[in-house]
């Protein structure tokens, strides 16, 4: 077993939610995913999840927590950043670190926000306050997709945008053949979660962010735009920025150097 890595289900407030745990180290890291928690929670990610992030797995304890199984209609971001910190709470997890990649750098953003007690430090990678009008074009075509049950056609639409053009290069038959076999196993789970990051607007509460924080932007992100990062960063009050070069959304092309900023700045 890589790292100590085991999946688990947890039962609260008559919910549910699929999380991961792996690492060696006694001080709490909790990852939040991205959009694509809406297709797949992270039941059954968990030796992938463990060899994607290992960088961590010496000095932390690693989270990784999906939204829960029972999101009605209209559930926010907000929402399911309360859903978080009420997970932390079953858990004994007093204060954590959170990074939150896309969506969940959206979640990220209310947890701090909201309970501030409970986020020590804040890592904020690839994600937005609020959706420009590049966001928004993307997830309003991905909800489209998700909804006719387009699965090949979702899958290659993500993946152009995700990465660099000399990186989908290498991928785009890989995701051709996934397309082919893959299937959107619930719309309604995906279009609540792309519909949440279309009305996310945090906005109005950055400036009540006060840890100490992280902006991690991709030069070429094709889905939010670097723009996102810039703005985070302008409303932080002393954040931290770094901009990716040669990377898209994906973080696929300097994910190395990803790690390693991270690691900086948590041990900082």
């Amino acid at each position: 077993m890589v790292y100590r890595a085991k999946n688990h289900v947890l039962r609260f407030n008559a919910k549910s939610m699929d999380y991961v745990t792996f690492g060696k180290g006694k001080k709490p890291l909790l990852i939040i995913p991205g959009l694509g928690d809406g297709l797949a929670t992270v039941k059954g990610m968990t030796q992938m999840l463990a060899l994607s992030y290992r960088s961590f797995a010496t000095a932390y304890q690693v989270y990784v927590f999906s939204r829960n199984n029972q999101l009605p209609e209209n559930y926010t971001t907000q929402d399911m950043a309360t859903d978080i910190a009420e997970a932390m709470d079953v858990l004994g997890l007093k204060t954590v670190a959170v990074l939150g990649i896309s969506q969940g750098g959206m979640i990220a953003q209310w947890l701090a926000a909201d309970f501030p007690e409970r986020v020590e430090k804040l890592i904020l990678t690839v994600t937005t306050a609020k959706l420009n009008n590049l966001g928004r074009e993307r997830i309003t075509r991905w909800l489209e997709l998700s909804q006719t049950g387009a699965y090949k056609e979702l899958m290659l639409d993500i993946a152009s945008h995700s990465y660099t053009a000399k990186s989908f290069g290498k991928f785009k038959y890989l995701y051709r053949i996934m397309g082919i076999f893959g299937r959107i196993k619930d719309k309604q789970r995906i279009a609540i979660q792309a519909i949440s990051c279309l009305r996310h607007d945090s906005l109005a509460v950055l400036g009540k962010i006060n840890c100490p924080t992280l902006i991690i932007g991709a030069a070429e992100d094709d889905v939010l735009g670097v723009e996102a990062s810039l703005e985070l960063y302008q409303h932080i009050k002393d954040s931290q920025l770094i901009i990716l070069p040669d990377c898209g959304h994906a973080l696929y092309e300097q994910y190395k150097d990803f790690q390693k900023r991270v690691l900086v700045f948590l041990e900082s």
